[in-house]
């Protein structure tokens, strides 16, 4: 009997542990939109809202996608080395990975890339999160770009977005060193590597993590080793930049609002940074009040103005995110529930 009752037991530990989780990220959610609320005049937004151009909301809904779907080709431009992926299938997994990333407070979209890239292809997770990881630092570069222009353009920028920046600037030198050493050094890289993760998890599991480190810096290395793939991996980064400013321009335009695309350019690319930070499930408030923060914080647009175009294209890209996720693991033969199921169950495999 006693055995009996304690099978269920984990099950309702990780049920718990989800809800409390999303109870958490629900109530900071609700915090950031009476936060949000409070710094805007409510019937300037609702007059921005009113004289919604339904034509421009189309038209950035497109540029939204477009967006994520030249990162999906630049990720496949980076797979060249490890497989050759279909543009439909790179497509449909990072899509799906956008909106579990946009679902979860975890971003756990990057590890189902590469649980949906084993699934499909085969391809050993040590060897996609590579990719995945050279993939996220290409939408950290434009950080060194505005760090570049800060002396030109004299933005108002508080601590907390000098720390976004910084950190961002941080962590493509560090990835740039580990490359750096990876290409050039490899034994002692991988010796390195070894004994950090032997003194961080003991030898045991030491010994299960070493093929991982492996099959990752080997992949990193011979990435690098391919400089062309590089080259065309920024230049997507550049056209998903410039789509992600259209969107934003569309979107202002829609509520009757124009912005210069200077101001456009720096502060929609900033606030793309922002979702380094832990976000609540669905970014709800944290969309609304980033958005003040930057456009209205630093650029001086009329808080109305931005609060109008925040609360209209949140709910807009969220349909979008969806009705595209759904329907790509539609075409991938999965479900929601068993894509959820398939991360669970290969959370403590990361070898494969």
């Amino acid at each position: 009997m006693a055995t009996e009752a304690s099978v269920p037991r984990p099950l309702t530990v990780r049920v718990r542990r989800i809800v409390l989780r999303t109870a958490v990220g629900l109530g900071t959610g609700a915090v950031l939109i009476v936060v949000f609320l409070r710094l805007v005049n409510i019937g300037a937004v609702a007059r921005h809202l009113a004289h919604l151009n339904v034509g421009l909301a189309l038209l950035c809904g497109v540029a939204f996608l477009a967006a994520f779907v030249v990162r999906a080709l630049r990720w496949r431009c980076l797979l060249v080395p490890t497989c050759r992926v279909s543009v439909r299938r790179a497509v449909a997994i990072y899509q799906v990975a956008i909106f579990i990333n946009w679902l979860l407070p975890v971003r756990g979209g990057e590890l189902v890339k590469c649980l949906l890239l084993r699934r499909s292809d085969g391809v050993p997770i040590s060897r996609s999160s590579a990719t995945v990881s050279v993939d996220k630092a290409m939408d950290l570069l434009p950080a060194i770009g505005l760090l570049a222009l800060v002396p030109i353009v004299h933005p108002r920028l508080s601590r907390l977005l000098w720390l976004l920046l910084l950190g961002a600037l941080a962590v493509v030198t560090l990835g740039a060193v580990v490359l750096a050493l990876a290409a050039w050094r490899r034994e002692q890289t991988l010796a390195l590597s070894t004994r950090l993760f032997g003194r961080l998890l003991g030898d045991g599991l030491r010994r299960r993590v070493e093929p991982f480190i492996v099959g990752f810096l080997d992949t990193l290395a011979g990435l690098f080793r391919q400089p062309r793939l590089i080259v065309v991996a920024i230049a997507y980064t550049l056209v998903a930049v410039g789509l992600d400013a259209l969107f934003c321009v569309l979107a202002f335009r829609a509520v009757g609002v124009a912005v210069a695309l200077p101001v456009v350019l720096y502060g929609y690319t900033l606030y793309n940074l922002a979702y380094i930070l832990p976000t609540p499930p669905g970014q709800i408030g944290s969309n609304e009040l980033f958005g003040l923060l930057i456009f209205s914080g630093m650029f001086g647009v009329d808080r109305g103005a931005v609060g109008g175009m925040f609360l209209f294209s949140h709910p807009w890209t969220a349909i979008l995110m969806t009705a595209s996720g759904l329907a790509c693991l539609s075409a991938m033969g999965l479900t929601l529930r068993g894509t959820m199921r398939l991360a669970r169950a290969s959370g403590g495999d990361q070898q494969g």
